[in-house]
């Protein structure tokens, strides 16, 4: 039994907290790790999924995990990394999780950004707003690895008070499963860039996307399903191509 992302927050009707956001950037770090960790070139397809509000699913045990079902009803385009909207190719794994990174970032940004009024800043604290940004950088050498983010997280859980990080994603599990209301606020640190952020949001919003990229590689009348399938395909290619490499 899971929920989704997506459904967590329209229970609430609210965004995600920061510490949530550490949380749920902790647990789907690691479980990507994981997820790296068993990778085969016999079922290179495994790595195909898109990380989005709708495919990002919270366990009851506090885990994360990722599926690529039930979501081609979905508009993806802004959760999946520029590389592979462009079919550039792949040249090492490292390349393949940091397509996953970028769509971990854009998700996690969604979720701060839900039901918040465009005039409103979303507000996060320096650091956790900068990993973010790391992770959702157009350019892929520039986007940082899964280590980066899970030395982050560790970094706040020792420097913090915060609760295990499974245990807010227990929380948001409840928030569908056990019907609980939202979880109390937590002080938040008003420091932005804006700038960058505001493209984001613009990005999720369905205004900031390239574009290029819109009218170019993905009309909108574009069969969704297509994407997905267009991230596994650049990814079976590289794996076929390219013996397994470790980073």
């Amino acid at each position: 039994m899971h929920v989704s992302l997506a459904e967590a927050l329209e229970v609430r009707g609210g965004p995600l907290q920061e510490e949530e956001i550490w949380a749920v950037l902790n647990q789907s770090a690691e479980s990507l790790q994981e997820v790296f960790r068993r990778v085969s070139i016999a079922d290179p397809a495994a790595l195909g999924f898109i990380i989005s509000p709708w495919s990002l699913l919270l366990l009851p045990s506090g885990s994360v995990s990722f599926t690529d079902e039930n979501v081609s009803n979905q508009d993806l385009r802004a959760f999946t990394a520029p590389e592979v909207l462009q079919s550039h190719s792949l040249t090492s794994l490292a390349d393949v999780e940091k397509i996953h990174i970028y769509s971990l970032g854009m998700t996690l940004y969604w979720g701060a950004d839900h039901e918040v009024p465009q005039s409103q800043p979303i507000k996060l604290g320096d650091h956790l707003n900068s990993i973010l940004l790391g992770m959702c950088e157009d350019v892929i050498y520039a986007r940082v690895s899964v280590r980066t983010v899970l030395d982050a997280c560790s970094a706040h859980i020792r420097n913090s008070n915060c609760a295990p990080s499974f245990s807010y994603v227990k929380q948001l599990v409840k928030l569908v499963l056990g019907n609980i209301s939202g979880t109390d606020p937590l002080s938040r640190s008003s420091e932005q860039k804006p700038d960058r952020s505001q493209a984001i949001r613009d990005r999720l919003r369905g205004k900031g996307l390239p574009t290029a990229l819109h009218s170019m590689f993905l009309p909108p009348c574009l069969d969704l399903s297509k994407l997905c399938r267009l991230q596994k395909e650049s990814i079976c290619v590289f794996m076929e191509e390219a013996p397994l490499q470790t980073h």
